[in-house]
């Protein structure tokens, strides 16, 4: 078979259509390759073969397009906990990509298939399977962090899926700018979100830090700093309050 067979062929595999149709469109060019379709074309034709050839031209009009928009993302999931795994989504919620940002990522989908079936089924895939749940641990935290146009309607299907509701999980919502930036320093956005969070807390923390770090080390320096603040604000309300009461009563004196 031809590379411009081979390209119509899995053009339609995307393409819903029946058996029959396929088969059809596969014959009448398989024929005119041969120089049947020679002997054919000047004849008659039946139903079938101008049907098949209606097929062809479509495919061949529509097909290269067609198959662009399949292959173009335009949402993002990254899921996260010591492997990173980026998935990319097309417009019919298809994983089009899947990358690794660490080796246990790479060596995750090495043994897990993710692409071209629904996002939802390639998380629900993904948390199943006895390879990756090596990774979901007590200590471990799973993160899954969004960025998409309709992120609010992506996450809301994720918060039903039962695998991620028995994980006790966190999710996020992003941009592209954040996304770009954590490609730029080789980690996933969904890490590189978690890590622009902590260093809010600790201005030492560096990328190179957290590249080392599992999100469940990461969210926890997150927790611990978050309670420092909240000790050291409830403390500064209570220095407040003591020297608010001093002075009231040094004025009274």
């Amino acid at each position: 078979m031809s590379s411009a067979q081979n390209r119509i062929q899995k053009s339609m595999e995307n393409i819903q259509s029946t058996e029959t149709m396929k088969q059809n469109t596969l014959r009448y060019l398989e024929a005119q390759r041969t120089g049947q379709s020679r002997v054919v074309f000047w004849q008659k034709p039946n139903a079938a073969l101008r049907y098949a050839m209606a097929v062809v031209c479509i495919f061949l009009l529509a097909g290269t397009g067609g198959y662009s928009v399949y292959c173009s993302p335009v949402s993002y999931i990254s899921i996260d906990v010591n492997p990173s795994i980026e998935l990319a989504v097309n417009r019919f919620d298809r994983v089009v990509s899947a990358t690794g940002y660490n080796a246990d990522a790479q060596d995750v989908l090495q043994h897990v298939p993710l692409k071209n079936i629904s996002y939802m089924q390639a998380l629900d895939r993904l948390l199943q399977d006895a390879y990756y749940s090596r990774y979901l641990n007590r200590d471990s935290q799973l993160v899954v962090t969004v960025v998409s146009d309709h992120s609010d309607a992506m996450l809301e299907q994720i918060h039903a899926n039962d695998s991620f509701q028995a994980l006790d999980a966190l999710t996020y919502s992003s941009d592209t700018a954040c996304m770009k930036e954590a490609h730029q320093h080789e980690m996933s956005f969904g890490k590189y979100r978690a890590f622009l969070e902590l260093s809010q807390y600790d201005a030492d923390i560096t990328v190179e830090d957290c590249h080392g770090m599992s999100m469940g080390e990461i969210q926890s320096r997150i927790k611990t700093c978050q309670g420092h603040n909240r000790k050291n604000a409830a403390d500064g309300d209570s220095d407040k309050g003591h020297h608010s009461g001093h002075s009231s009563t040094h004025g009274h004196h």
